[in-house]
């Protein structure tokens, strides 16, 4: 047999050849454009006006089978001759600025819905009015498709918002100037805030390009370079930039720059310790002022606040009593103890109220606990994280865990809200154990409003969050409150009540 030597093989090692490097990637590499600029940005709009208009559509039919036909018994040609008072919607709409409506907001977004609707139905009562139509169409009819226009419109866009995410061109794409904590705070927001409509595909390092300055990501997306690619980037259609550089808020030159090449700068700054929605910006005379205001500290907010609250639970608590009923029945059929369930927690500037809630847990609830605390590591962390248990060891099985993943449980604070211990949206009212946790400054914050039956944490995360999420989510609530955001949360509570989503 030959040996390889033999054979006039070179066994020496040679050394390796290094591959050629290859180019860095292209900007169309980086920012793909998935479809032209023009043509989604045409079907953007032509598709939300259809969502809009069949929910307008929807409402009309509705409100026409509710009432014109089985109580006026009038035939559906009269109403069929409206049709092209759509068109006024789609007007109205984009007078508000709802097509798209990209960086509006979901609260804002659900208020500027409303106030178009709105004026649009009582532009139409008035025309009847002068025009005596009143004789031909019914009033109420009006009403009642104005009041399913109020559901349906906000309801099937955010449905429809959701399910665009999967549609890669369906999203303004926007670029952030920064690569530090603001800037991944600033993408983490962006990706989960649906109804911005913001897709980020770049991040910039805050100087000119430099060695490295393409390598890595933050937030997800990838750096590109510095801020001499923004041209670039510009030329390729991005017309959105974010700047959440700190040190470059404040540089006017850069600005000027961005506002040269972009439609939209928007300059990002860190105020969660204050009030952002609603604030104004006052023209000082070359001084930039900006108002910060504290809606709930305005004695008009409150009676609205508390207005809210008498209507809608007063009425949810008459729909609401024969549920009572029978999940009552059904505790005392399954459990020892009483069927409602009482126990002291802090309102309104600290004052204590006996809160009632219908009882899931056993009646040696508080002994269970410590138990499975003591002979369980990753339930003591999992409790001392959220002061809550996956495997809760208190719950009554059967239908404790079912009053508890639909929320029933807490249908009697329904009595609160209206008595004015509580209100339909707010922190939660947590037992003293669970307000140990919480910062004494994030304690005070809450004692300064009425604690609510749902809150923004509650929708937002339910359960999967923990203390910190807590402290951020209804600090932010406290400190930005209208109107239209609790319209906003009493709309999510009831989506995730239905899918059961986090309660446990």
């Amino acid at each position: 047999m030959v040996g390889a030597g033999q054979a006039g093989l070179d066994l020496k090692p040679t050394p390796m050849k290094t591959p050629p490097e290859s180019p860095p990637p292209t900007m169309a590499e980086l920012v793909p454009l998935d479809v032209p600029g023009r043509w989604a940005r045409t079907a953007r709009v032509l598709l939300l006006i259809l969502v809009d208009g069949l929910s307008v559509l929807a409402a009309g039919v509705a409100s026409y089978y509710l009432w014109a036909l089985p109580v006026r018994g009038q035939r559906p040609d009269v109403y069929l001759e409206l049709w092209p008072l759509l068109s006024v919607f789609f007007l109205a709409n984009a007078f508000w600025g709802l097509y798209p409506g990209f960086g509006a907001g979901a609260v804002e977004t659900l208020r500027r819905i409303s106030l178009g609707a709105s004026s649009i139905f009582f532009a139409l009562a008035a025309i009847s009015f002068v025009l005596k139509a009143e004789q031909v169409y019914s009033r109420m009819t009006f009403v009642i498709a104005w009041a399913l226009t109020l559901v349906l419109l906000p309801l099937v866009r955010l449905a429809f918002l959701g399910w665009t995410q999967r549609w890669s061109w369906w999203g303004e794409r926007c670029v952030v100037v920064g690569t530090g904590d603001l800037a991944s705070r600033t993408l983490e927001a962006l990706r989960s805030a649906l109804s911005l409509g913001y897709r980020p595909v770049a991040a910039l390092v805050g100087a000119p390009e430099s060695d490295g300055a393409r390598a890595g990501q933050v937030g997800g997306v990838p750096i590109l370079g510095g801020i001499d690619c923004l041209p670039e980037l510009s030329s390729s259609g991005v017309r959105i930039v974010l700047l959440a550089d700190p040190e470059l808020t404040d540089n006017n030159e850069l600005i000027d720059l961005m506002r040269h090449d972009f439609r939209h700068v928007i300059v990002i700054r860190d105020h969660t310790a204050l009030p952002v929605d609603g604030l104004e910006v006052r023209n000082l005379g070359g001084v930039i002022g900006v108002e910060f205001v504290n809606q709930l500290q305005r004695r008009r907010n409150r009676v609205v606040k508390r207005l809210l609250d008498l209507f809608l639970g007063g009425l949810l608590l008459l729909l609401t009593l024969p549920i009572w009923i029978l999940s009552a029945l059904a505790i005392r059929l399954t459990s020892r103890g009483p069927a409602i369930y009482r126990q002291e927690r802090e309102g309104l500037d600290g004052r204590s109220f006996n809160l009632l809630k219908l009882r899931t847990m056993y009646a040696d609830a508080e002994s269970r606990l410590e138990t499975h605390l003591e002979t369980s590591h990753e339930a003591r962390d999992e409790w001392e994280a959220a002061r809550k248990l996956r495997s809760d060891p208190r719950i009554v099985p059967g239908v404790g865990r079912l009053l508890r993943r639909f929320s029933l449980d807490e249908l009697p604070q329904l009595w609160h809200v209206v008595r004015g211990d509580m209100s339909l949206v707010g922190p939660r009212p947590f037992p003293e154990y669970h307000l140990e946790s919480f910062s004494p400054a994030f304690r005070d914050l809450r004692r300064r409003v009425r604690p609510g039956l749902t809150g923004l944490w509650q929708v937002m995360v339910r359960s999967e969050g923990g203390i910190e999420e807590q402290e951020a989510y209804d600090s932010y609530y406290i400190r930005n409150w209208s109107l239209w955001m609790d319209l906003y949360v009493l709309g999510k509570t009831l989506s995730a009540v239905i899918r059961g989503r986090g309660a446990y």
